[in-house]
């Protein structure tokens, strides 16, 4: 008899749902192994007085299904966020800008088109594959979505994940889904009340996460698995379920050739969030983004918005701004987010905190073409081992639990 039915590495989005919905199944013995001292993954929530900043995870949108269902289980209350702009105008006036048919006939053909294609994918069906390896931005333009596209400048590029011309249309399939697009029509932007850490610690409280508990080493046969920890401890189950990145876990193990596969399959990007004290930054909507920055890679670097966050004590205003950042130096990302923010209206801005994010594995054109996807659906449970987390979905909250959903049915038949 093993010790643990589950092991789980990483106890950020993935793994916290995963468990959940595990222990839900009514699968007792599942367990996280949590590198860090904390729960949350990419969340990173730095109160100032009664104002929370968050550095990492910020929004939940309609998309967010299963975390609202269970903000709302915990008694978690949600703040609603006001308008949000780019180039200083409402966003659906930027949308409408864009090339092409009436924008709510977009949304339609752009649904349909997206059903099918993903549906044709999580058959099998390798004929999809060189349409998903296109850049989202060709494949728009030859659709005629020109209207879809300019919202993708702020529901893609905006918030890190990548500019449609090098973005393959597979990852912004996965994340603009029917549901973002309801969210865009109804503006349905929420926070967890006391920011994303609380809501995640709460998640966690009724789970086995184990803290400060690196795996150093992973080693799977036919009877089981068996994890080493930094601190020397060693833990033993049934199976294995990593969520994080597979560069890393082919670090700590005798990787399969699937694994190997897709490790060298993926290109990390990366973003940075950085809070900034100015003595004023003239605003009309607490979040604006640039279509300079958002809409095409000639000014890769400069702030992709600001948002405002609370005044200060000495009569200062702090603002949270975000920059893609794999090109860049430390000291490089923040001399240009002050300039950028100085010649974008911002007096005297200076810098108060920053961080730098492993962000948006984006896999490589080639090796979609080549059958990345069908090489993912069919290595899972291979070695006793089950894969998840952004490498294996999409970077927001709401991908991963909806691809653990789906997961859900081979980890726990």
């Amino acid at each position: 008899m093993r010790d643990h039915s589950y092991l789980i590495l990483g106890g950020g989005p993935a793994g916290l749902t995963m468990a959940r919905m595990l222990k839900d199944r009514g699968i007792k013995d599942v367990t996280i192994l949590e590198a860090s001292n904390k729960v949350g993954g990419k969340c990173l929530s730095n109160p100032i007085g009664e104002h929370i900043v968050e550095f990492g995870t910020c929004y939940a949108i309609w998309s967010h299904k299963y975390v609202l269902k269970h903000m709302k289980k915990l008694g978690i209350k949600r703040n609603f966020m006001r308008a949000q702009r780019i180039d200083g105008r409402e966003l659906i006036d930027y949308i409408k800008d864009g090339d092409g048919p009436p924008f709510l006939i977009q949304v339609v053909q752009y649904a349909i088109k997206r059903k099918r294609l993903m549906a044709r994918a999580e058959k099998g069906d390798e004929a999809v594959n060189d349409i998903l390896a296109q850049s989202t931005r060709d494949w728009l333009r030859e659709n005629k979505l020109g209207k879809i596209e300019n919202m993708m400048h702020r529901v893609v590029t905006s918030i890190g994940y990548g500019y449609l011309d090098r973005l393959p249309l597979l990852h912004a399939m996965r994340w603009v889904d029917f549901d973002m697009l309801l969210t865009g029509l109804l503006k349905f932007t929420v926070m967890p009340e006391g920011g994303w850490q609380n809501f995640w610690n709460v998640f966690a409280t009724a789970l086995d996460v184990r803290l400060n508990a690196k795996a150093v080493s992973v080693e799977r046969d036919g009877s089981g698995v068996r994890v080493r920890t930094e601190a020397g401890d060693v833990l033993e189950a049934d199976h294995l379920i990593n969520t994080i990145p597979m560069s890393e876990f082919c670090a700590i193990t005798d990787a399969t050739p699937a694994e190997r596969d897709v490790a060298a399959s993926i290109d990390w990007s990366g973003y940075t969030t950085t809070l900034l004290s100015v003595e004023d930054w003239p605003h009309e909507a607490p979040v604006n983004a640039w279509s300079e920055t958002c809409a095409t890679d000639k000014n890769d670097g400069q702030l992709l918005y600001y948002r405002y966050e609370c005044p200060e004590e000495d009569g200062r205003t702090l603002f949270s701004v975000g920059q893609l950042s794999i090109a860049y130096t430390p000291d490089e990302l923040t001399e240009i987010a002050v300039f950028d923010a100085g010649r974008k209206g911002a007096q005297d801005p200076r810098v108060i905190q920053q961080v730098i994010w492993q962000y948006m594995p984006t896999y490589k054109a080639d090796r979609i073409r080549n059958g990345l996807l069908q090489t993912m659906t069919s290595m899972q449970g291979e070695r006793r081992t089950f894969h998840t987390g952004s490498s294996f979905s999409h970077e927001a909250v709401s991908t991963i639990a909806a691809f653990n959903a789906r997961l859900l049915p081979k980890v726990a038949p």
